[in-house]
């Protein structure tokens, strides 16, 4: 049981989020990208799926977030900043959320960030679940950026530019599974509380 997308227009190019899979979700220093993670992670819980949320934040931070966007938590906020604890929240068919991977592996070499990744990704298909690393872009040095891109098996960005109607934003999906990808810039808007995709316009 993977997780559907329930964002309309969204849901058009990704139906789901199959299991097995490791997701890389980056963008700038922006809520957007965790606040998109929370929603799957509340949906999947509320549908019976194990869901552990590790934060790099102060889980009260998380917690408060949560609620006020979604009124109903039913997974744990984790506070654990030893990769070597991570893998024993990956369980057979649950989803386990590193937010922001980025800042909790930022005083990593890349050798041991490689060891641990490749670690993470073969349990997560050895136990048919979902693992969930959001990176703030600019954060890490390329090479280990690279590295994750290279062993994530889908990456969603969340980016934006300046316009002279203000700020674009628009979701890039350079790499998906099955060895797919996708050329169109999603464009979409936030309300405050909802991402709404608009499928009429592009940002090009």
């Amino acid at each position: 049981m993977g997780i559907p997308i329930s964002i309309p227009g969204l849901s058009e190019y990704i139906s789901e989020i199959p299991n097995g899979n490791t997701i890389l979700v980056e963008g700038d220093i922006d809520p957007i990208k965790t606040l998109f993670i929370q929603q799957l992670a509340v949906e999947a819980s509320q549908r019976g799926q194990t869901v552990h949320y590790i934060t790099s934040r102060a889980k009260e931070e998380d917690l408060e977030q949560i609620v006020f966007y979604h009124s109903d938590i039913v997974f744990p906020i984790i506070e654990e900043r030893s990769h070597r604890h991570w893998k024993n929240y990956i369980e057979k068919d649950g989803i386990l959320i590193l937010d922001t991977f980025s800042y909790l592996i930022l005083d990593k070499p890349l050798s041991e960030v490689r060891s641990y990744l490749e670690e993470i990704d073969s349990l997560c298909k050895q136990r048919n679940a979902i693992v969930f690393l959001s990176v703030d872009t600019g954060m890490l040095e390329s090479k280990i950026h690279i590295t994750v891109r290279h062993l994530a098996d889908g990456i969603l960005c969340f980016m934006s530019r300046d316009t002279n109607k203000g700020i674009a934003r628009f979701i890039r999906i350079p790499k998906w599974m099955n060895r797919h990808s996708f050329a169109e810039n999603i464009y979409y808007s936030f309300d405050g509380k909802k991402i709404n995709v608009d499928l009429r316009s592009r940002v090009t």
